[in-house]
C-alpha cells in the first residue's frame, strides 16, 4: 500500500469531494440512482479529506433517494467462535 506522501507525489491535482462528485456526475451517477463502489482508494490518487470525501461525494451524487451499495469486507464484524477452516 503506498504511503500518503507516495500518493501525493504522483497526483497532478488533488482530488476534492467537489471534483469527485462532478467525476461522478459526468459518467452517469444521478440524484436517486443506485451505484455498486467496489474501488481501491489509491487508486484516486491523494483526496482531501480521504474516504469520508469520497463518500460524501457519493451521496451528494445520489441525494437521499438514491442508494449506495459497496462491499466492507471487516474482519470487525464477524465472531472468531464462528469460523471454521475451511470455511
Amino acid at each position: 500500500m503506498p504511503t500518503e506522501q507516495e500518493l501525493i507525489s504522483r497526483t497532478p491535482q488533488p482530488a476534492t469531494r467537489a471534483s469527485l462528485a462532478r467525476q461522478m456526475r459526468e459518467n452517469g451517477l444521478t440524484l436517486g440512482g443506485t451505484v455498486l463502489v467496489h474501488s481501491s482508494l489509491s487508486s484516486l490518487g491523494w483526496v482531501a479529506g480521504g474516504p469520508v470525501a469520497v463518500i460524501q461525494a457519493l451521496l451528494d451524487c445520489v441525494g437521499p433517494q438514491g442508494t449506495i451499495v459497496m462491499p466492507t469486507h471487516s474482519g470487525d464484524l464477524t465472531d472468531p467462535a464462528d469460523w471454521r477452516s475451511p470455511p
